[in-house]
């Protein structure tokens, strides 16, 4: 999904900024294997998303289902194909999401710990489909703010499963992947701010409906922070909201 942007014309004239948010599946089943994926040059998949990103050529693109590791090695590998393809993205950012982060409790109450189900976002090791921002223009990385951390319990309104225990709740994160506030730097000295998230979706779960309410109460983060109803003054404008609600306004099982 591509959008365009009017920015602040630049010395230059006016000009468009185009945004976009694509969930290309990067992710493997083992930490690593992403890279090595990549690093190979013989992957079918990870060809045909670089071939995709190289047409649409946004300025700013959010990766979701990208898999995080440790210095941003895959991404920066990843980047390196997309600039042969004759798109350069020299900023990158991404930050250690909640997926596959393990908890040590039995979050989910199957009686077992150490699951994907266990971590504070489904994943079977850390970082597993992970999201990250790609851009031609430079983000003002001082001034984000990472919200990934926020507890679900304390979000106005939250709705958690009633089945949930104690101990899980009192530590649970909202975010199944992250929750980010990131200032981009448009030419001519204004500033966009990205709201950037990837929702879980509201199925795969039991009557418990986890899934279904953490999804619910995942995209309400959004209305309440710009409302000024969280413990965070909300931002200036211009923004733009990108990412993956998982979730069908009209038809499925969400909210």
């Amino acid at each position: 999904m591509a959008a365009l942007i009017p920015a602040a014309p630049a010395a230059g004239g006016e000009h468009a900024i185009r945004i976009a948010t694509f969930n290309a599946g990067l992710s493997r089943e083992g930490p690593g294997l992403l890279l090595r994926d990549i690093l190979s040059g013989a992957d079918a998949q990870i060809d045909a998303a670089r071939e995709l990103i190289a047409r649409v050529s946004p300025d700013i693109l959010l990766l979701t289902g990208f898999d995080h590791d440790y210095g941003l090695v895959a991404l920066g590998a990843f980047a390196s194909l997309l600039r042969e393809a004759g798109v350069d993205y020299p900023y990158l950012f991404a930050r250690r999401p909640n997926t596959g982060m393990a908890t040590g409790l039995d979050m989910d109450g199957d009686g077992r710990r150490g699951t994907p189900r266990d971590a504070q976002g489904f994943g079977a090791f850390a970082g597993q489909k992970g999201m990250a921002l790609l851009s031609r223009l430079p983000f003002r990385a001082e001034d984000m703010r990472d919200f990934s951390g926020f507890p679900w319990q304390d979000l106005p309104g939250a709705r958690l499963p009633e089945t949930m225990p104690e101990a899980a709740r009192a530590v649970q994160r909202l975010s199944s992947v992250a929750h980010w506030d990131v200032p981009v730097q448009l030419p001519g000295g204004a500033e966009l701010r990205l709201l950037a998230w990837q929702a879980t979706p509201p199925v795969f779960d039991g009557p418990e409906d986890r899934n279904g309410l953490r999804n619910r109460d995942e995209n309400r983060f959004w209305v309440l922070y710009l409302d000024g109803a969280l413990p965070f003054a909300p931002p200036d404008g211009p923004l733009v909201l990108l990412g993956s609600a998982n979730l069908d306004p009209l038809d499925g099982e969400g909210y």
